[in-house]
């Protein structure tokens, strides 16, 4: 996702130390260009430290020792470690950025110029994978600031926006859809990356293209009315989590041993960060030897996801409970979607958990929302009957784009109104495997029957 020119690095295994050639000044080489090459060079050994060692390997020492530099030359550059991530990673977007934006204007035709774009960010994922693994792995797993993040990924939405404004349509998508699509296209990037599948990303690139345009439709605003303003007026105020809730309080499991640990440690998390856990912290809220303790779980971050998913299979529990109260398959997705919003709406514990605390376990976090949404994604898929069922890329892009959404709404504190985004949701699951007007009218006719359903439970009061 970067080329040689801007950040240096062979790819190979060798130890970063041997890989860049000092420029030092003299005719020719003005200071400024010096400079220059130091923040390449620091750029480049971030890039090689974070493939080898991960985000909580990286030190200000190493990398100067790997750039070839002094720690006084990194702080005349950088404030410290995330400082300096933050800039590699805004680097590899906006590289990346800028092949897509060559790519389109290499072709003529909206469609041609979209095509052009997945296959331009699917090449500098397939040709640079250490630096994507930084952007697209290793970043969800910092904790690292996420004002600058969101304002490098607004990059690629602006630039989906763009291409799918064509001059013969009269439709304006809403930046949430295209969010998704976003987010859709770089879950299945993200999931290559992970299982060492880069290179199958140029194949992808046609199916991804048919998905992001069966998107591209006039029913697309009707279903995100409301949303858009919303959207607009998030800003960028830090998110307002409650603390304190008890989760459990009326659904505990009394005397199994497994499951008051995992209220415990949800209890404790409800109320702090995930760093101020501790073993003996937890075994005492739980009331369990050390001994107990380890015969259920390896440590802290073992215990920690496994709390998360408990709580999030209740919620799926509901949602697919709530799918088969349908009549047919569409209809049951509408259902579940709903059901899976008001728990994200009514649970500030999940929401806590799920989407804020969830990087703090570092690469079993990340590991662990992939997972859960390759179950959303098979809930999808695998209950679709035969002439409905989106492929299972398709079905991947599809789930990362509704849960996209969700997250949106959970970091910009909009998380009790996530039942007010359920079309949304539910559109961005159903257009691509039914069509963006059946989608649409599955929505109207499923908010209408809940409306009458409210209206004549208020009659009987």
């Amino acid at each position: 996702m970067t080329s040689s020119a801007e950040v240096q690095s062979d790819g190979g295994g060798q130890r970063p130390d041997s890989l860049y050639r000092k420029l030092k000044p003299r005719p020719g080489h003005s200071g400024q260009r010096v400079a220059e090459h130091q923040r390449s060079r620091i750029h480049a050994a971030t890039i090689e430290l974070v493939n080898e060692r991960g985000y909580d390997g990286l030190t200000v020492i190493g990398i100067a020792r790997a750039a070839g530099i002094s720690n006084r030359t990194f702080y005349e550059n950088f404030k410290g470690k995330e400082d300096c991530f933050l800039a590699t990673y805004e680097l590899i977007v906006r590289h990346t950025a800028r092949e897509v934006l060559a790519a389109r204007h290499r072709e003529r035709g909206w469609r041609a110029k979209l095509r052009a774009g997945f296959l331009a960010f699917a090449r500098e994922v397939a040709d640079n994978p250490k630096a994507a693994r930084l952007a697209l792995v290793e970043a969800f797993t910092t904790g690292a600031s996420s004002a600058r993040m969101g304002h490098t990924n607004g990059l690629f939405e602006t630039l989906v926006a763009d291409s799918l404004a064509r001059d013969d349509s009269p439709v304006d998508l809403p930046p949430l859809i295209v969010k998704g699509i976003v987010a859709g296209a770089t879950r299945i990037a993200r999931v290559r990356l992970l299982a060492g599948e880069e290179q199958h990303l140029s194949g992808d690139a046609d199916e991804l293209l048919d998905w992001a345009l069966s998107l591209h439709s006039p029913a697309a605003g009707e279903v995100c009315t409301g949303s858009v303003e919303i959207l607009r007026t998030a800003a960028a105020r830090p998110a307002q989590v409650e603390r304190g809730a008890a989760p459990f309080a009326d659904r505990e499991l009394a005397g199994d041993e497994r499951t008051m640990i995992l209220s415990a440690v949800v209890q404790l998390a409800a109320t702090e960060e995930y760093g101020a856990l501790t073993v003996p912290r937890i075994r005492a809220a739980a009331g369990i030897s050390r001994r107990r303790f380890e015969a259920h779980f390896k440590g802290v971050s073992d215990c920690f996801l496994a709390a998360l998913e408990l709580l999030a299979a209740r919620a799926l529990a509901r949602a697919k409970a709530a799918y088969l109260s349908a009549d047919d398959w569409p209809r049951g997705i509408h259902r579940a979607c709903v059901s899976f919003c008001r728990e994200v709406a009514d649970d500030p514990v999940l929401v806590r958990l799920a989407f804020f605390e969830i990087v703090a376990p570092g690469h079993e976090g990340i590991e662990w929302r992939v997972n859960l949404i390759g179950e959303f994604s098979s809930l999808l898929r695998c209950t679709a009957p035969p002439g409905q069922r989106p492929s299972k890329l398709i079905a991947g892009a599809s789930a990362g784009a509704a849960w996209a959404v969700l997250h949106h709404y959970a970091m910009t504190g909009r998380a009790q109104q996530a039942p007010g985004i359920t079309g949304t949701v539910a559109y961005l699951l159903l257009a691509p495997a039914i069509g963006a007007e059946a989608a649409a009218e599955v929505i109207r006719s499923e908010e209408r029957e809940a409306a009458g359903r409210a209206f004549a439970a208020d009659l009987s009061r």
